[in-house]
Formats: structure tokens, sequence, C-alpha cells
């Protein structure tokens, strides 16, 4: 089938296995017809019309053929069986997606006219349970085959596939075909962690996030998180703190600062910053000043060694760990800060406090300095997050998501094709410019079946207690080293 007809079928686009078992079904008919042939020769009165050498030769030959197609038959049957049985998923994708768009009960989402060419569609796996469909574009134009997502989706419907959906949207370059992520929207890949060494990646410059995801910090920045009360996200980020502390410190003044203004649960644990004695945030700004700090003497590390080289060095080619400052419930932390400065202390506000910020997110990738916000909800300006420093954050997650929370941290387009379902915590929807993750997908954080704050605490313990790790052999540390500090 290459044109739309405007009355077409299901058989119109037949599988292999139909073929086979139509074409055994037809000579199965023509093998009873040829034996029931056979029968009836035999009965004629050999003296009346035929002799009775002729009569037996016809009954003969009849048999013969009977015999032939049941056996043609068979064969075709067992093709039938076997072309179905080896049929690969992708291909059961295809002829789903091929019937959606091509034919007219399903209500010609690419409102094609009668005899306009049918645009190519293939698909093939790319990972486990995920797969990507790509429509080309003949009679339709990109915009119409983008919005045929939904279509996608509905036309999924055979008993294994009935969980599969849309994803994430992507048009060519060359606006040549538009491609459609596909996966199963109800199975978790999520790392079931005993003990930390679970959570651990071979690369310690990505921090896993589930089976197959990964957050690259060579490639993305700063961590944006956001989730409503029990949305699994401040497990979700010591997940990823745990994979960070459990590599130690470096020899380069590398930090892991958390920061809680609440005086909760991460309060009391050793090395966490919190508010001081009387409910000021003078301890945090402090604190932030030394992480600023320690960014600039990190790339000026970094740039003796360039300078060395004779080309650009980056921070984990210089053996330097990943540095990083979370802080928790960061509109609260806002709301502590005075608007205006005092004449006693002209720091302390929150001029003061953005512009660090927007220092260390800015800056500090360079170095392998990154921040982690986690706020409440996604909300914009007053209360929440300012927009500069939110667009700045190219790592986002939002736990147990709404599509009114999301349009806050993305493009409507970006989200588009996003299932719309009741979440659970520790699900997410993700996003990074790693090159990988552009696109929003689901995500389920590490199931941790260890007392989670009990190993935290024990890690920062660890982390801060040990002599600072020397650079690893391999490293392109030259002449300089921590004095450099």
């Amino acid at each position: 089938m290459r044109y739309y007809n405007n009355d077409a079928t299901a058989l119109h686009l037949p599988t292999p296995s139909m073929v086979f078992t139509l074409l055994g079904a037809v000579e199965t008919l023509l093998s009873l017809i040829a034996l029931c042939g056979a029968r009836w020769i035999s009965t004629i009165r050999a003296p009346l019309i035929l002799t009775l050498t002729q009569v037996t030769r016809l009954s003969q030959g009849a048999t013969k053929i009977s015999v032939i197609l049941g056996a043609l038959a068979a064969m075709c049957f067992v093709l039938a069986v076997i072309t179905a049985v080896r049929r690969t998923d992708a291909q059961k994708i295809c002829h789903m997606v091929r019937k959606s768009l091509y034919l007219p009960e399903y209500g010609n989402p690419l409102h094609l006219r009668n005899g306009e060419r049918l645009p190519t569609i293939k698909c093939r796996v790319v990972d486990d349970g995920k797969y990507i469909v790509t429509v080309g574009t003949a009679a339709s134009t990109v915009e119409d085959i983008q919005n045929v997502a939904t279509s996608i989706s509905a036309g999924l419907n055979r008993r294994k596939y009935n969980q599969f959906a849309v994803t994430v949207t992507n048009a060519d370059v060359a606006y040549n075909f538009v491609s459609f992520a596909v996966e199963d929207v109800t199975v978790h890949r999520e790392i079931v962690a005993d003990s930390v060494s679970d959570l651990l990646s071979d690369d310690p410059t990505k921090l896993n996030v589930q089976h197959g995801t990964q957050i690259d910090l060579t490639t993305s920045g700063s961590i944006l998180c956001a989730g409503k009360t029990r949305s699994g996200k401040t497990t979700g980020i010591i997940a990823l703190l745990l994979q960070i502390l459990s590599q130690g410190r470096d020899n380069f003044g590398s930090e892991v600062v958390i920061i809680d203004p609440k005086q909760a649960e991460l309060s009391m644990l050793s090395h966490v910053v919190t508010t001081d004695k009387d409910g000021e945030a003078r301890k945090i700004l402090d604190i932030m000043k030394k992480f600023a700090e320690s960014i600039t003497k990190r790339q000026r590390v970094l740039n003796a060694l360039s300078k060395e080289r004779g080309d650009a060095v980056h921070w984990w080619e210089a053996g330097m760990h990943v540095s990083v400052l979370f802080i928790d419930e960061f509109v609260s932390l806002r709301t502590l800060i005075p608007k205006k400065a005092s004449k006693d202390d002209p720091d302390y506000c929150l001029a003061t406090f953005d512009g660090l910020l927007k220092r260390i997110i800015t800056m500090g990738a360079s170095a392998g300095c990154y921040v982690i916000i986690s706020i409440a909800e996604a909300s914009v300006e007053e209360g929440g997050l300012p927009s500069m420093l939110k667009s700045a954050m190219s790592t986002r997650l939002l736990f147990r998501p709404t599509v009114n929370e999301a349009r806050l941290m993305w493009d409507s387009d970006k989200i588009k094709d996003m299932p719309p379902r009741v979440y659970a915590a520790g699900d997410a929807w993700f996003a990074s410019t790693d090159g990988i993750h552009d696109d929003v997908s689901f995500v389920h954080f590490p199931m941790m079946k260890f007392r989670v704050y009990s190993e935290l605490g024990r890690l920062l313990s660890q982390y801060y207690d040990t002599p600072p790790r020397r650079p690893q052999s391999g490293a392109v540390a030259g002449g300089v080293n921590a004095k450099s500090l």
C-alpha cells in the first residue's frame, strides 16, 4: 500500500504471517476440491464415459494434486507460525503505527487525500523497551506529522503494547522526517540498592539516576529539583549526594556543602550547615562565600595546567572530584535573608545571596563545582527561583510532576508528549543539556533499602575526616598541586 485509499481496510496492510495464512487457507481449499474431484471421478462408470484405465489415471492425478496442495498449505501454515514468532517488537510496533496512520477507520490523522502518497514509516529499537518511530514527510507537513503523537499512542492497542505511548517528538533538522520515542510508560527502571555501592557508576563524573539514565557532569550544569512534600525529592537528591561523597575529597579543595535552613532532618547530621542560633542565615552566607572562592582557586589551577600543557585541561582530567553546594528548601532560605542590608552588616542581604548564587551557578561548572537547589514548588519570581538562575541551571528534575508545574520549568513543546498519569514518590520528569537527555523523559530514582540518613551522615564524616586524595597517576596534574590553592 503506497497511496492513501479511502476504502482501505486492514487487509490492505497484511502482515507476513497473515499472507502465509491466507495462502495456506486457499491451498487447503483447493486440496479439498481436488480430493473431492478424485473421489467423484472414481465413481464414474467407465463403459458410459471413459475407460476404466482413464478413470483410474484421472483419479490418481487428482489425488496427487490434492496431496501437493495439502503439503504446500501445511508449509504455508508453518511459515505463518515462524514469521509470527520471529517477528520483532519493532516490526509489530511499525505495523500498528502504519494502521493508525494509513487506514481511514482510524480517522486519517494526517489528513491525506485519496491517491496521495503515504509517508514511509520505520521503527528501530534504541534501548530495552524503548523504540524510535520515524515518519517521513511525503504529502504531509512536519507540523501535521508532529501532531499525530496521540494517534500513534492510541494505535498501540495490542495487549502487550497498550501501555506504550509516545514520550518525545523531534523533527529532523532538514525536515525529512519526524521521530517519535515510544516506550512503556508504566515500566520502572529504578536501581534497587542494598548499599551505597549499588548506586555508584563506573565513571565518577556520571551520577546514576536509574538503569540507562545518568547525569553527565562533564556536559551539564547545576541541578534544579522541584517537587511537593512527600514527592521523594530530598531522598532522590541524597542518592546523588551519596555517589559524590563516596568519591572522597580531592587535593584541590572540593566540598560537599549541605544547607538546611529549616533545621529539619538534614540539620541533625554533622557537617550540615543550618541557621544561626538567633535564626539568622549569616553562617550560610559565609559558607557560600567560601564555596565561591574555591571555584576561583580551582579554576586558577586549571588555567595553570592549561598553560603548561598548551591546551585546555578539564577539571576531571586534572584529577579533580565533583564539588557541590546543596540548598534544601531554597524558598525558605530566601525568606530568612533581609531584602535590604543594615548599616552594621552591609553584606547580609538578599542581593549578596543572589549574587553569590549567580556566580556559583554560572562559573562553577568549568571547575567541577555545581549547585543543587531544592524547591517545594515550581513557581516564578516572587517566592520562587529567579528566572535568570532557573535558565542557568541546565539539569532539571520535577518530582511527582504535574503539567502546570512542568510548564514553569520547560517549554510547552518539551512536555506535550509526556503521558499524564498518577505518579508515585520518586517518579520524576528529567532533562539535561548533555546531548542525550535534552528532551524531557520519565525517570524513577533509586530505591534505597538501607538507612539513608545514617549513610549520609557516615559518608559526610568520612569525607571531611579523611585526608584529601592525591590526583591519580593518569591525571594531567603537571607541576601544579594543592599548594597552588
